[in-house]
């Protein structure tokens, strides 16, 4: 909290400060992965997590920010304290603290926590998903590409949405009627052996996983392809997954009951799954620039 390291029970700001009531705050979703060959934990593209953290904070004007430096410090030493030698999620936030109205730019406060989280069982298995009701917040309303805690009221409504009628995720269009993305992830289509996403205007956060996959396709000899999907193409696709920072990749297995390719995660999907790992894990020499060791 605030540059100290203190037990989770003392991370405590005031119930009425501006990031709870009307949530001002912004944050960032980090993986560190352990590499068990070299015993060494990588905390994966933490500065440019850190650059959309500042981005995000500019947007909201929280005034004065913390500096990239000391969130570097404090995410070293919290997993450290932690001695964590395992998978983990990192997530740094800044948010206006104290009293005040929606409009309050400070007093700033900002925090880091860290807990092991294991990959999730539907990086194997993949998901069943629905196109929901709900439409995507637009850039001239609540821009997504601020990752702002308000803007997760949108996909909270989505994936309620999507649990209530028994699917594992939510497909969400924009305004114009075609795909955004998820509640907490962007979206790939494989078609016409080209990898497809949306542009970062039809309303998507600005993914760092997102853009590291965009490499991987060059790296795997995969064309790509940014341009709008519409809703009817998602039938027409190969292959979908989805993808962010706490999902990592995770095979569509249908949508709205109708099965995605032979309806089983597919052979594209695996070898991106295969060299995103490889890579989080410091096993690719070319992405180790990408990798923040913690241990000495």
């Amino acid at each position: 909290m605030n540059g100290d390291v203190v037990p989770f029970p003392e991370a405590r700001i005031s119930i009425m400060a501006p990031g709870l009531t009307f949530a001002v705050t912004v944050f960032e979703g980090v993986r560190a992965y352990w590499n068990d060959d070299e015993k060494q934990l990588f905390v994966f593209r933490l500065p440019e997590h850190l650059e959309r953290l500042q981005f995000s904070m500019r947007m909201i004007e929280l005034s004065p920010a913390p500096d990239s430096d000391r969130l570097v410090a404090a995410v070293s030493a919290l997993i450290r304290a932690n001695g964590y030698r395992e998978d983990c999620y990192i997530r740094p936030q800044a948010y206006v603290d104290d009293w005040g109205d929606m409009t309050a730019t400070g007093p700033v406060g900002w925090s880091v926590i860290c807990r092991r989280r294991p990959r999730v069982s539907a990086f194997e298995t993949g998901k069943d998903f629905m196109v929901v009701s709900w439409r995507r917040n637009a850039d001239d309303a609540s821009p997504p590409r601020i990752k702002a805690a308000a803007n997760y009221l949108n996909g909270r409504l989505a994936g309620l949405e999507a649990q209530r009628c028994g699917f594992g995720g939510a497909i969400i269009l924009n305004r114009d009627g075609t795909v955004s993305e998820g509640p907490g992830g962007c979206l790939f289509m494989a078609r016409g052996g080209r990898l497809v996403t949306p542009p970062v205007t039809d309303g998507i956060l600005e993914s760092i996983t997102r853009a590291t996959l965009l490499d991987l396709a060059q790296d795997l000899g995969i064309a790509t392809e940014e341009r709008s999907i519409g809703r009817t193409e998602l039938h027409l696709a190969s292959e979908l997954f989805y993808c962010g920072t706490g999902q990592e990749i995770v095979p569509i297995r249908t949508v709205d009951r109708k099965p995605i390719g032979d309806g089983e995660p597919g052979p594209l999907t695996q070898r991106f799954q295969e060299a995103y790992d490889a890579v989080v894990r410091g096993r690719n020499p070319r992405y180790r620039h990408w990798l923040m060791p913690v241990w000495p």
